[in-house]
């Protein structure tokens, strides 16, 4: 049986049980449908300090002289620091997840550590077309593999609906985070609030029970950020049947092609949001969840087969 070591900075904690959980649920589906072992190595960069990532550097070499893993698999470039100085005959799996590879302008030596790990890969994980031709010019092996959703979980039928007395849009993420472009976001619902008036509500310190039930109560879900990779919340409102309006960002183009009452704009034109927006909410959430569902690209099931074909691990008998 092989032996998979996981090395990622985003992971569920007890005090953050949300934090990476699409990281555990990716390597939760692999374990229901095949045959491995594991092993996770979490670094807490985000809610201890940063010299987790310098401890790390000493510490995952340890583990894989310790626990001789069969496969390495990196999630998120600066998680495989330890590569630039460790050398290894270990098959390395690096998982990109958007950010930690494309600049957005506070980013950039994040995403350089990010390039020289990828340089140190046998095989690279991208969210994106971009993110692939990027890889590309870094290390010849490079897929396009992003990380699936739960589509039982994320069931309009299953959840507990929330009335509101004025359409619902959402804004997918912290407005803090400068990087999901919030003042856009408000822009276009001053327009809109011109016409009518609109409540806002942000996925942020939510867990994935609320979240699964905001989703499949509001009326759209508008995405204006600089950045992305393969957003997991596009893929998570259209399981629920929610309709979607974003910039062309990361991946989601590819999302929601040919989905129902869902667009993307050809820019970051707050006018032209406005009009995709107001479209959406005068349209229908029907068709939304099963045209989505019947791609069979981003379900946990779907990329946890394509992942066990790298791995080249057996199915569960």
């Amino acid at each position: 049986m092989k032996k998979i070591l996981y090395v990622t900075n985003m992971f569920p904690t007890i005090g953050h049980p949300f934090f990476g959980i699409f990281i555990k649920e990716q390597i939760d589906s692999l374990k229901k449908y095949f045959l491995f072992s594991e092993q996770t190595y979490f670094i807490n960069g985000l809610h201890k300090s940063k010299f987790e990532y310098l401890k790390s550097v000493f510490y995952v070499p340890y583990i894989i002289m310790k626990s001789k893993p069969d496969i390495i698999h990196i999630h998120y470039g600066i998680s495989g620091l330890f590569l630039l100085f460790f050398k290894t005959n270990v098959p390395v799996y690096l998982t990109l997840h958007g950010c930690d590879f494309l600049e957005h302008g506070n980013n950039r030596w994040q995403v350089w550590i990010s390039k020289m790990v990828a340089k140190k890969a046998n095989q690279i994980f991208v969210q994106n077309s971009e993110m692939k031709r990027l890889g590309l010019t870094i290390n010849p092996n490079v897929e396009i593999l992003t990380c699936g959703v739960d589509t039982d979980f994320f069931n309009p039928e299953i959840c507990e609906l929330i009335k509101f007395d004025s359409k619902v849009i959402i804004f997918p993420s912290d407005p803090t985070r400068s990087e999901k472009n919030f003042p856009l976001f408000q822009k276009v619902i001053e327009k809109l609030d011109n016409i009518e008036k609109v409540i806002i509500l942000c996925i942020d310190k939510m867990n994935r029970h609320e979240i699964r039930n905001l989703l499949s109560s509001a009326d759209c879900l508008l995405m204006t950020s600089i950045s992305e990779g393969s957003p997991q919340v596009i893929k998570e409102a259209l399981s629920c049947g929610l309709p979607v309006v974003s910039v062309p960002v990361g991946n989601v183009d590819e999302m929601i092609e040919g989905v129902p009452n869902c667009f993307v704009s050809s820019g970051f034109e707050v006018d032209e949001l406005y009009s995709l927006v107001s479209k959406s909410l005068n349209g229908s959430k029907n068709g939304i969840r099963k045209t989505f569902l019947n791609k069979m690209i981003y379900d946990n099931s779907n990329i946890s087969a394509r992942l066990a074909g790298f791995y080249q691990i057996p199915e569960k008998i």
